[in-house]
């Protein structure tokens, strides 16, 4: 079958419906991944889906391919993509498929595929798997699989609330759930959890994404919601991705706060139980994340960008907590170490209901370096790697220091710079972070004047 290379991405499978991803994709998929599954040894694999327009539809072709091998769904129906990961905990089946374009456009969709292992299938494996579908090789079954529905919600909420109790401190808490999957459950679960005082934006799960694009990342979406927060004097602002994933928190003063300082925050507490812990940063992080995790007595490293790599970084190193930028944020602590939303709602919430501080008052005492927004460059999927490739060897021809372990971040007297290709789309990242607005600008023209020379 003739698919499109395109889709197949660092972490997971991912394109544009229907000129990239179809039924007849879904269909495919299904009956290659069940094939592998059954080679395995499997039976089962977990099915779940969030609110994009298609997923339904592709949910239906999908099941069709992996009941054709022989193999039953286990239907979570529509939910949170930390719900797949959940279900296999629980439920001790270990493949699984999550149908969700994460945050990308509405006109995308694709597959997060988890296999034998622990975590999610990336990288080569993916790569892998597409080559085994273009020959097509699928094996056939005269006894068809079935569906089998299992609602996970119960389940799930109660997992989480039952063993993360919040303090005395009544807290207004203002959450968006940016019209994505999170829109379902957030209600139940914030009641379940004991806040008495919530309010929720963008609650109605709507794959049109009406209100704002579904990337809290992206400060540019979430004006609204900061302004929001102000005007009823709100404690904490949380917001969700499309497949609530990823949790950006927002503080009194409706300031976003990334996943780096979401990470100085849960470090500082979590160091008192684990002095000495190894601790991993992504290459997107703040310097102030790196230079406190030195002051509190923790061991910082940088890593690459990319849940699939840092959760197989917890696994390897048997990591107590992680996280990333964006806002990806892992809990092997008293959790299953994968990225859930949810659970990291619970754990933050949990901190400032349990101290009379004001959330802009748990980052006390990092430095406050000026940062940019993260940029997207448009390039292509076949160009992108090798850009930032050349731009990596350009900087070091310059004399500057190069943490070349995703991309570049160059180093600088008084900032760094990051350029780095996305895996998730046909993009290159930058950014930049300095001791002075002045000096950031100037380090965000070298950068951009660099990519340039090699994209042209």
């Amino acid at each position: 079958m003739d698919i499109s290379k395109n889709i197949f991405r660092g972490y997971d499978i991912r394109g544009i419906v229907p000129e990239e991803i179809d039924e007849n994709v879904a269909l495919a998929i299904g009956k290659g991944f069940a094939t592998l599954m059954k080679r395995e040894g499997n039976s089962s694999i977990i099915v779940g889906r969030d609110a994009r327009l298609s997923g339904d539809s592709l949910f239906k072709a999908l099941c069709e391919g992996i009941n054709s091998i022989g193999m039953d769904v286990i239907d979570i129906g529509h939910c949170m993509t930390p719900m797949t990961y959940f279900a296999r905990e629980i439920l001790n089946i270990k493949p699984s498929i999550m149908i969700t374009a994460s945050h990308n456009p509405k006109e995308y969709n694709g597959f997060k595929m988890c296999g034998m292992g622990k975590d999610t299938i990336y990288g080569e494996e993916i790569q892998e798997f597409r080559r085994f579908l273009e020959k097509g090789e699928f094996d056939e079954s005269k006894e068809k699989g079935k569906v089998i529905e299992h609602n996970l919600r119960e389940e799930y909420i109660s997992y989480i609330v039952d063993r993360v109790k919040l303090g005395n401190r009544d807290l207004k808490v203002a959450v968006d759930c940016g019209s994505g999957a999170a829109g379902w459950f957030a209600r139940e679960f914030l009641e379940r959890l004991g806040v008495k005082n919530f309010l929720i934006e963008c609650e109605t799960p709507d794959g049109n994404f009406p209100i704002h694009h579904p990337d809290p990342s992206q400060e540019k979406h979430m004006l609204a919601f900061e302004e929001f927060i102000r005007e009823n004097k709100c404690d904490i602002g949380i917001a969700y991705d499309g497949d609530a994933d990823r949790i950006i928190c927002f503080d009194e003063n409706g300031r976003i706060n990334f996943g780096d300082e979401f990470m100085i925050i849960i470090w500082r507490d979590l160091i008192k139980k684990y002095p000495g812990a190894d601790a991993i940063l992504d290459v997107k992080c703040t310097q102030s994340l790196y230079e406190d995790l030195e002051r509190i007595g923790a061991k910082p490293r940088f890593v690459k960008v990319g849940s699939s790599l840092i959760k197989a970084d917890i696994r390897k190193n048997n990591l107590v907590f992680a996280g990333e930028y964006a806002g990806h944020i892992y809990f092997n602590d008293e959790y299953f170490g994968f990225d859930d939303s949810f659970y990291s709602t619970a754990r933050i919430l949990k901190i400032l209901s349990n101290t009379d501080k004001k959330y802009s008052e748990l980052l006390d005492g990092i430095t406050r370096y000026i940062g940019t927004p993260e940029k997207i460059v448009k390039v292509t999927d076949e160009t992108k790697f090798e850009i930032v490739e050349k731009c990596v060897n350009c900087f070091k021809e310059k004399g500057y220091k190069v943490i070349d372990i995703d991309g570049a971040r160059v180093i600088y007297d008084g900032g760094w710079g990051l350029v780095r290709a996305s895996n998730t789309g046909p993009n290159l990242t930058i950014k930049a972070e300095a001791v002075t607005e002045e000096k950031c600008t100037e380090i965000m023209s070298e950068i951009e004047e660099t990519i340039n020379q090699f994209s042209k």
